[in-house]
């Protein structure tokens, strides 16, 4: 006897087949597409990361607007205060979003200065060892609001140091017709997770804790 199928088994059957044949499909789609999708959504990262520093310009320190100072406390009651003067560094910085990219830079060691001849020379000597370690270095790791964190070495020490920080700018220097920033870091160190002590007698004079003042002024570069 011959058996006819109704509608609805027809239309059922058919619904059926055609639902299992496009989820098989979609299936091999997925698997077939599944490492170009891989590589489009690193690459689409990469690009979203290369434009972000596209847009960041680099801005030349103006060293006559920089200052790299410390203050230490002389026998627990006197503040006294230092700078190193011979320095370089590089800054980037997104003017769009006002984001500061990149801050690092060098500081000649030997530079100190404390406006006392002999005692910069037995910081250079007994604390600071300047012929083993002529450089320090400070590289920007990160910026989250008013706080940035840093990689500060020292004595061939490298810490993460974290500064109250403040950016201003850019306004347009009418004198060199360039837009000009001022970035300003507050810190405090412990000098002895450096190594920065002394066999001398002016070690138990001198407190541990050293405070950080940097202040960088810079100028865009068009160079």
């Amino acid at each position: 006897m011959t058996h006819f199928l109704s509608r609805n088994d027809f239309c059922s059957g058919f619904c059926n087949r055609l639902y299992n044949g496009l989820q098989t499909y979609l299936t091999h789609l997925k698997c077939v597409a599944k490492p170009y999708l891989s590589v489009a959504i690193v690459f689409g990262s990469l690009l979203t990361l290369g434009a972000s520093f596209v847009e960041a310009k680099p801005y030349k320190i103006d060293k006559a607007r920089s200052n790299l100072e410390f203050q230490a406390v002389y026998m627990l009651i006197n503040k006294t205060k230092g700078n190193f003067s011979t320095y370089n560094g590089n800054v980037d910085f997104d003017e769009k979003s006002r984001t500061l990219k990149v801050l690092n830079g060098e500081m000649e060691m030997k530079s100190i200065d404390t406006k006392n001849q002999k005692r910069d020379d037995h910081l250079r000597q007994d604390f600071l060892n300047v012929e083993k370690f002529p450089t320090g270095k400070f590289v920007m790791k990160s910026v989250k609001g008013h706080k940035l964190t840093a990689d500060l070495t020292l004595r061939g020490v490298t810490k993460s140091v974290v500064f109250d920080y403040e950016l201003n700018g850019p306004v347009e220097d009418p004198m060199k017709q360039k837009k000009f920033i001022n970035i300003e870091l507050k810190g405090k160190v412990n000098r002895k997770d450096f190594g920065i002590e002394s066999d001398s007698t002016f070690e138990a004079t001198l407190k541990d804790e050293i405070e950080i003042y940097i202040e960088i002024g810079a100028h865009e570069s068009h160079d």
